[in-house]
């Protein structure tokens, strides 16, 4: 019998003009690991918030069809008895922490279970060695980064010994260091404990070498497949799959172990990719920090960072968590001054923080956007309830709600939740602001879409700029920001489309 179940699932959001899920049936075996798929807003949260019974217990709306659990019906069992089989991550972790430090987090749910005292330690203690954060159990949770957010989170929910894992986009605030080891943790918990997982990620490439299925979501239906057949037909895929079907490899590596064995004679036909040349001179400066130290309640943020901007440049800001970017982007917007060096901005900033809720808070997207003219794929939204829009959607408002007009465009974390179209969308528009005049600084983790849309790149550690210059000499050749062409290639080559090779 599967351990999920899910039969004619459909699924409205209380106003909802359309449903979010459509006569959904599926049914995951126990072990399996399911990528879920599918553009911003097309079901995937909802889908996954489903197997716990947060929707619709705690969403409301319209609920048809059935959902079995391990076991459990979720019509009829509420979310404290079905979280207990069903272990829960969401989007963003900090929103399911309620204590303020690592153990006592641990110990909260299994305090709601009612379990004694001893059986709680042993599990704290197990879990804390599963998950690999036993340094962080005295922490408070403030004080941790994405990464270790995420690894806590997981903890959590396998701390209540649940019989599967629902993980929604576990990477998308991480840098690639950090969402490499809490896809270990997730690779180890399937290996050693056969823990069946569901991930809905859009960023793919290091998860889909771990799927046995692929469900892609396109208007609240699902399609199941093979991972092979899946992300060969299209939709959010690794670089590697659009390079194998350039080549006509065959049959189609979805990793780059797979992918080795046959992109050795294409790399060795390979020339160097083509120079950047001189890095593209920018415009006038308009902002320029200078020697800038920062500290939050004595740790240190930044020591002794520098950058420049100059009008019509878009330069990405990369760097492992915690390593100041965000800080950098605060301190231009004028939100933090700094506490030694020096600050300066010549013109109007526009600033989009990770958290782009923190932006919206009118009734409708056409008030959030008045005066402003909507861009390509916002006038279906319109009168919409900003707040009812996935994280992606709410990204894209708050883009262009905060960055009409400015002269100084920051956006910290702006693909977090973007589907592959909207992030295509969105470097384009970001190259049209450039391009009229506007200077950009994204930070950023997603290193292919930065290889993409950047003049320039500068990477960040330990509190200041230790590289900086074009895409293809920054990018290449590291062992944590490269790309996965250059990974594969090697040769300064980083994007699949300037590849000198044709389909066979």
């Amino acid at each position: 019998m599967p351990l999920i179940t899910l039969d004619r699932l459909t699924f409205t959001y209380p106003q909802g003009k359309a449903p979010a899920l459509r006569e959904v049936t599926a049914s995951v075996e126990a072990g399996e690991v399911i990528l879920v798929r599918g553009a911003s807003g097309s079901g995937k949260s909802t889908l996954l918030r489903c197997l716990n019974g947060l929707v619709p217990h705690h969403s409301g709306g319209h609920f048809a069809g059935r959902v079995i659990a391990c076991g459990l019906d979720t019509r009829r069992h509420p979310p404290r008895e079905l979280g207990a089989q069903v272990g829960f991550v969401f989007q963003h972790p900090e929103a399911q922490f309620i204590l303020e430090d690592v153990e006592s987090e641990l110990a909260f749910g299994l305090e709601n279970l009612g379990l004694p005292r001893p059986l709680m330690r042993k599990r704290i203690e197990e879990v804390l060695d599963q998950v690999g954060i036993n340094e962080l159990r005295a922490r408070r949770i403030g004080s941790l980064s994405g990464g270790e957010r995420q690894r806590v989170a997981i903890a959590a929910a396998l701390a209540m010994h649940p019989q599967a894992l629902a993980l929604d986009e576990p990477t998308s605030q991480l840098d690639p260091q950090a969402a490499e080891d809490v896809l270990q943790v997730v690779l180890r918990l399937v290996l050693e404990l056969g823990m069946t997982t569901l991930i809905a990620e859009h960023r793919v490439e290091r998860i889909a070498p771990l799927a046995d299925r692929v469900w892609t979501l396109h208007e609240g239906a699902v399609a199941q497949a093979a991972p092979r057949d899946a992300l060969s037909a299209g939709g959010a895929r690794p670089p590697i799959v659009d390079l194998a079907l350039k080549a006509g490899w065959d049959p189609v590596p979805i990793s780059l172990a797979q992918a080795r064995p046959m992109a050795a004679s294409l790399r060795a036909r390979l020339p160097a990719a083509p120079s950047n040349g001189a890095v593209r001179e920018p415009g006038a400066t308009i902002a320029e920090i200078s020697g800038v130290t920062f500290s939050y309640e004595g740790r240190r943020a930044l020591a002794g960072a520098s950058l420049r901007l100059g009008r019509g440049e878009l330069t990405v800001l990369m760097g492992r968590n915690g390593a100041g970017k965000s800080t950098v982007l605060k301190l231009l917007a004028g939100i933090l001054r700094p506490q030694r060096g020096r600050v300066q901005v010549g013109g109007q900033v526009g600033y989009v923080p990770q958290d782009a809720d923190t932006l919206l808070f009118k009734a409708t997207v056409r008030e959030e956007l008045t005066g402003r003219q909507a861009s390509s794929g916002l006038e279906s939204w319109l009168d919409r309830y900003p707040r009812d829009l996935s994280v992606g959607e709410r990204q894209r408002v708050a883009i262009a709600a905060a960055g009409a007009g400015c002269e100084l465009l920051l956006l910290d974390e702006p693909t977090r939740g973007l589907d592959p179209g909207a992030k295509r969308e969105l470097g384009l528009e970001l190259r049209r602001r450039a391009g009229a005049g506007t200077a950009v600084l994204v930070a950023t983790h997603d290193v292919e879409w930065a290889a993409r849309i950047a003049d320039r790149v500068a990477l960040m550690a330990e509190g200041e700029v230790y590289a900086d210059g074009p895409p293809r000499r920054v990018l290449s050749d590291s062992l944590v920001f490269s790309t996965q062409v250059n990974k594969l290639l090697g040769n300064d080559w980083l994007l699949v489309d300037e590849l000198p090779i044709g389909s066979a």
